[in-house]
């Protein structure tokens, strides 16, 4: 009897165990009775948590997790809070929490409480995905909120279906989020009773309450959005209707979006740390009186998929109140090249409808193929241009197409006109030239890092001090662990070059005969001669080269009929026996190569099929500035005549901008028209610091590798091989900087790796002062080239002044002169303004080696003379200086070589130009700058 009872009480355990399978359960003790036991299912904390709300997906799971569906209304809930805990979400009254556990799908319009009633304070915890399908989107009505707040590492995400499911994202998958608030907005007459129309589902927004809250956006990524209803509407990203400034955004991403990025309708919402990457329509939108605040704003543009980076709008009715007046500062807009498949071109900003704005720190940088980056239209707008309620200050645009004026046209209904460029470089502190980046941070050298408007927490208590041009500082990258498309695609094969059908306009095509080139995959030739008048933009292509012919191929008017030459990375341009390109004062050549599509200037012989390249088989590349000169005495009427083609060159302008060269490799030019009269590899005759030259090699030129006439460019990563005459040479008052250079030289073939000249006359200015750091010269051996000239590293004569820093001269060694450098490092005195220089200390050598057999040679040959200098005297006496050996490869030094190795002077902390180093010479023996971009001599 004992035994039965043990057994009977077993069974009824076990049973009351498997209840949760469900159903009744009957048992069946083998004697007097049987036991029912009533079933009750378990719930999973998932379905406690939110099956009051929202409904599971059983069909799908993203993620490993589970996925619920929020469809409809979300309204308040009188029954019992279902809140879990840990990640896992749920609803107390009207507070619904949509947890990290699962993944959240919308259902068509998803909309957070009724208009101004069954009011919903929505929160999604850090980590949180929320998916749509095509049909999809969320709104947040007036009174209700979302508080959404992720994580640097645990951000938000909004994304497509597709997306979630591991299929490609693509613009227009699903909706987008929408917030509507009871701020003013200027399409209602009445603020006290406004109840505008949302563009799609016709929500309800505005109002009168400027510091309305809508909640809190941190770290949001909105991805994929912005399905199309028809031609009117469209989603935008994130649309925020008459939303009040107690909303809080800060960390917001749209990605890839159909229509725009963000818009705004009226409303004071301020927005920060924003990053809006290949949005089709504009980037960021205003209209109808938004009177916000945006900071550290990153605007990318799609090629061939993007319109504006910035569109603004007041209203058309110019009494419409309020008026849209928000303040920006510290934006970058990098604009795209070509148009979108709507047909609109990618520009920068455009300003209309009578818009008010007060802009600072703003930086725009626009391409070779770019629409105009700034623009103002419309009388209304020209007049808060003129009245000072549109401004802007502090900003630098780098663009090939940089304003558009507000024109008048009669069937248009304007009536006003404003040159833009007046406007713009009329207010403090504007500036057009280099932005000098690296992708969408600004290098050491920027004019960005310095140039910025400071104390803007002053200027608008919304802002922070941030006294830099654009959104970034240059080290600090608040776009790091949160954002999509930027940093995930860094370790990416570059994307190949097309294969174009057709040559680009300003070209002409050649017949292409099959087998004479050496790349036969070359189908493609297109002809570049005469005068450039228009703007013309080389296009890269796998199958297509460039064919410079008929002489100087010469880009725009002297300062008149100013034209840009762009050349898209990647492209090959060969050049006939007589031909160059010569870049007129007042115009660019854009020439945007990168590390892996460098750009190759070279010889026709190269190209062809049975032919070699070697020196002076064409002219070189000739850029002409309006910077200053010491050849003119009045720099203000300035024509002085290049040493080929007699273009004019000099001016009044050290500022002066000829565009851009970087990733350009020149090969096999400086043609020799008569003993004084030959082209250098790159000619910079009186060319601004605005030019932006970095990146570039010159190999096996005819003369010399670089020479500057004057001016003020600066260079950064200059490699000068196998040249024939002196690699790096200047004079006529060059004031630029440059750092990292190597500079090879030829056995029998070359002669000096500097030489530095000023000006004969005495008191002649500008006088020649650049500033050098981090230079490895390795000079030919003391044998003469076909001129008569000998293998050596510097000298320095003729009045210049110069600071080198951290140099390396190492020159051949050997027992005779065939094995051996000529002297490394001389100063001619025969011109006592040099003597003074050195004297007065504005001709010093710091932190140099110099490694040579032949390491000095005396000022003068009569070492009695008064103009004598004792160079190995002057040398030595200068801090840290000395005549060591070392050991390099290939220039590189090993990272053991104290004598280069931490020997170095940091010259960032004397001009933000330089970048901080350590070391003696061109490299720090661990990173090859050269790597991927350079052609290697053989």
């Amino acid at each position: 009897m004992y035994l039965n009872n043990i057994f009977k009480l077993g069974a009824l355990s076990a049973a009351l165990a498997l209840a949760g399978c469900g159903g009744d359960i009957n048992i069946n003790t083998g004697s007097e009775e049987v036991v029912t036991v009533p079933s009750t299912p378990t719930q999973s904390a998932q379905e406690l948590a939110y099956s009051g709300f929202a409904t599971q997906n059983t069909s799908l799971s993203v993620d490993g997790k589970e996925v619920w569906t929020l469809s409809g209304t979300l309204v308040p809930s009188t029954e019992s809070a279902t809140l879990g805990s840990g990640d896992t979400g749920g609803q107390d009254a009207n507070k619904i929490v949509l947890g990290n556990d699962v993944v959240w799908e919308l259902d068509g319009a998803v909309i957070a409480g009724g208009d101004k009633e069954n009011s919903i304070e929505l929160e999604v915890r850090a980590g949180t995905k929320i998916i749509g399908g095509s049909d999809s989107y969320l709104v947040v009505s007036r009174d209700s909120t979302i508080n959404a707040e992720g994580s640097e590492t645990q951000p938000i995400v909004f994304t497509s279906k597709e997306s979630a499911l591991g299929q490609e994202g693509q613009a227009g998958q699903w909706g987008g989020l929408v917030l509507l608030g009871n701020a003013p907005v200027n399409s209602c007459p009445d603020l006290t009773a406004c109840d505008a129309a949302f563009e799609v589902g016709n929500h309800n927004y505005g109002g009168d309450d400027t510091e309305d809250s809508s909640g809190t956006l941190k770290y949001i990524r909105v991805e994929f959005g912005g399905f199309k209803i028809n031609d009117t509407q469209e989603m935008n990203g994130v649309s925020f209707a008459a939303v009040g400034s107690g909303t809080v955004v800060d960390h917001l991403q749209v990605h890839l979006n159909n229509d725009d990025g963000v818009e705004f309708w009226g409303g004071n919402v301020s927005i920060s740390n924003v990053v809006l990457t290949e949005n089709f329509d504009d980037s960021l939108d205003w209209t109808n009186g938004w009177q916000g605040s945006a900071q550290h704003v990153y605007i990318r543009q799609a090629d061939n998929g993007s319109n504006r980076g910035i569109e603004a709008d007041s209203n058309s009715d110019a009494n419409a109140e309020p008026q849209s007046l928000p303040v920006l500062a510290n934006v970058t807009i990098d604009v795209a090249n070509g148009a979108n498949s709507g047909g609109d071109a990618a520009e920068g900003i455009l300003f209309r409808k009578g818009t008010g704005a007060h802009t600072y720190n703003m930086l725009v940088k626009g391409d070779v193929d770019s629409g105009e980056c700034l623009e103002i239209n419309d009388d209304n707008t020209v007049l808060s241009a003129e009245g000072a309620q549109l401004t802007m200050n502090n900003s630098l645009i780098d663009c090939v197409e940089p304003f558009k004026n507000a024109k008048a046209d009669e069937a248009e209904g304007r009536s006003l006109s404003l040159d833009v460029e007046a406007w713009f470089l009329a207010q403090e502190g504007n500036l057009t030239g280099a932005a000098d980046l690296t992708d969408y941070m600004p290098n050491s050298a920027s004019v960005a890092l310095t140039a910025g408007a400071e104390n803007l927490s002053n200027v608008d208590a919304r802002l922070e001090d941030a006294p830099y041009i654009g959104a970034f500082d240059g080290e600090n990258d608040w776009t790091t662990g949160w954002t999509t498309g930027i940093h995930d695609s860094d370790s990416t094969e570059p994307q190949a070059l097309p294969v174009l059908t057709s040559c680009p306009v300003g070209t002409t095509a050649e017949t292409v005969v099959a087998g004479i080139y050496k790349d036969t995959n070359v189908n493609l030739v297109c002809t570049l001669e005469g005068n450039v008048t228009s703007n013309v933009t080389l296009l890269a292509g796998q199958n297509v080269m460039y064919k410079i012919d008929g002489g100087a191929v010469v880009v725009g008017g002297d300062n008149s009929d100013s034209a840009t030459l762009g050349i898209q990375a990647g492209a090959t341009l060969f050049a006939t026996d007589n031909s160059y390109i010569a870049v007129s004062r007042g115009s660019k050549i854009m020439a945007q190569g990168s590390a892996d599509y460098p750009i190759e200037m070279t010889s026709e012989q190269d190209v062809l099929m049975g032919a070699e390249g070697a020196r002076g088989q064409w002219g070189g590349l000739v850029l002409l500035g309006n910077g200053l000169t010491n050849k003119c005495t009045d720099a203000n009427e300035c024509d002085v005549a290049f040493e080929v083609g007699d273009f004019p060159y000099g001016g009044n302008d050290n500022s002066d901008s000829s565009g851009q060269v970087s990733y350009v490799v020149v090969k096999y030019a400086g043609f020799k028209v008569n003993d004084t009269q030959e082209m250098n590899g790159i000619s910079f005759a009186a060319v601004g610091s605005g030019t932006q030259v970095d990146h570039i090699q010159v190999h096996a030129n005819g003369d010399d590798g670089v020479e500057f006439w004057g001016g003020a460019v600066n260079l950064k990563y200059v490699y000068l091989t196998h040249n024939f005459d002196d690699s790096l040479d200047w004079t006529n008052g060059w004031q630029g900087k440059a750092q990292f250079v190597h500079i090879t030289h030829e056995d029998g073939s070359a002669n000096r790796g500097i030489e530095g000249d000023s000006h004969k006359g005495t008191g002649d200015t500008p006088m020649s002062k650049p500033t050098i750091s981090n230079i490895t010269i390795e000079p030919g051996a003391d044998i003469e080239n076909a001129s008569g000239d000998k293998g050596e590293g510097i000298l320095l004569r003729v009045a210049t002044a110069a600071s080198l820093n951290n140099l390396l001269v190492q020159g051949r060694k050997g027992a005779e002169a065939t094995t051996e450098s000529g002297e490394c490092l001389e100063l001619d005195g025969t011109y006592a303004e040099l003597v003074d220089n050195v004297n007065s200390n504005e001709l010093t050598i710091s932190h140099a080696v110099i490694d040579c057999n032949e390491p000095f040679k005396y000022s003068s040959d009569n070492t009695a003379t008064t103009d004598a200098i004792d160079v190995e005297t002057w040398f030595t006496a200068q801090s840290g200086n000395s005549t060591a050996a070392v050991t390099i490869t290939d220039g590189i030094p090993a990272v053991t070589e104290t004598q280069l190795i931490g020997a170095g002077k940091d010259m960032s902390s004397e001009d933000s130009f330089f970048e901080s180093t350590d070391y003696i010479g061109a490299f720090d023996g661990q990173t090859d700058w050269r790597e991927g971009w350079t052609y290697s001599p053989k």
